[in-house]
């Protein structure tokens, strides 16, 4: 049995026409130029991709395309992982199988790979990288957004020493936490950086009736301290883009703003469960200092209250709803 086909000879751009033809573990190849034989098991054989034709290369660097590509994959007993591309490339309900295979794969990459990578390099990173972050942090808040606290220097020590009490409650955490006093116009908040620092608005202060109820708040930006939840969203964050830029390959202007768009939502919704993490460990020691968390629901009812001026959508705020957050409250032992 023989086969039509091109024949390239090596280090030439020339294309012979030519027959290949088998016979007891030998191809013969006949060309204008001569008469050509080789075991069967020294050539190459690419199997055939969907209309892209089958190629034989030979020792010396030869090819031959043919224009049966299926009928001689099957003579030379290599078909058979061109079969069943071939096949795959003619089903779309295959297609559509594997597509959905790969979006389930992405999807747990994005949903539990990284998150659990970046966990992973945490403790990898030399204790100098949070430090700096937090410096710097700090530095572009007071520049852009905080002011010097305007408390008197009574209540900022009165708070400092409840502040330093609850540390001593704690277990031991990653950073030494460090309180900072600081004026955010009429914002009632708090704030953890990945360096230990604590950051808590005058609002906030005179907001809380009890010290329990700014304790609350006090210890929910201690699980994020706990947890290192701001460098941890720092390496996620680097880690998506990464990823998210090698699948996609792409580095057009478009490309670029879809890309931040989907790293925008995929952080702000890893920001939520920290979020709901540190609420956790505020809610824990809470019971175990003070025998119940009520003082942090009420604290959040306030705040809610207070900060009604500005209410952004659920789905684009870092923090889960507070009602969510209230329920969470009432829902655990």
């Amino acid at each position: 049995m023989s086969w039509r086909g091109t024949y390239h000879p090596p280090h030439s751009a020339d294309k012979l026409d030519a027959e290949l033809t088998l016979v007891d573990q030998v191809v013969r190849l006949e060309t204008m130029h001569g008469h050509y034989e080789w075991p069967l098991s020294v050539i190459s054989v690419s199997v055939p991709l969907g209309n892209l034709p089958m190629v034989i290369t030979f020792p010396e660097g030869q090819t031959f395309t043919s224009d049966e590509s299926l009928s001689l994959a099957n003579a030379l007993g290599g078909a058979r992982k061109g079969r069943v591309v071939h096949w795959l490339e003619q089903h779309w309900l295959a297609i559509l199988a594997s597509l959905l295979v790969v979006v389930g794969l992405v999807i747990l990459l994005f949903s539990h790979g990284l998150p659990a990578l970046s966990r992973g390099l945490v403790p990898l990173v030399p204790d100098e990288v949070p430090r700096q972050i937090g410096q710097k942090t700090r530095d572009t808040l007071d520049e852009h957004m905080l002011s010097p606290t305007q408390l008197s220097q009574s209540t900022q020590v009165r708070v400092q020493q409840q502040f330093d009490t609850l540390v001593a409650q704690l277990p031991t955490l990653p950073v030494e936490p460090r309180l900072l006093f600081r004026q955010w116009e009429d914002t009632a908040n708090a704030l953890a950086l990945s360096d230990g620092t604590v950051i808590v608005t005058d609002s906030l202060v005179n907001l809380a009736e009890t010290p329990e109820q700014l304790n609350s708040i006090l210890l929910h930006e201690i699980g994020h301290l706990a947890h290192q939840h701001t460098l941890k969203s720092l390496i996620r964050a680097t880690l998506i883009s990464t990823t998210v830029a090698l699948l996609t390959g792409e580095s057009t202007g478009l490309a670029d703003n879809l890309l931040g768009g989907g790293v925008f939502l995929l952080t702000q919704g890893y920001s939520r469960d920290d979020e709901r993490e540190a609420d956790t460990y505020a809610n824990r020691h809470m019971v175990a200092i003070y025998g119940n968390a009520k003082a942090m629901k009420t604290m959040f009812e306030r705040l809610s209250k207070a900060n009604s001026d500005a209410t952004p959508l659920e789905w684009l705020s870092t923090h889960p709803g507070i009602q969510e957050r209230i329920d969470a409250i009432e829902s655990s032992p």
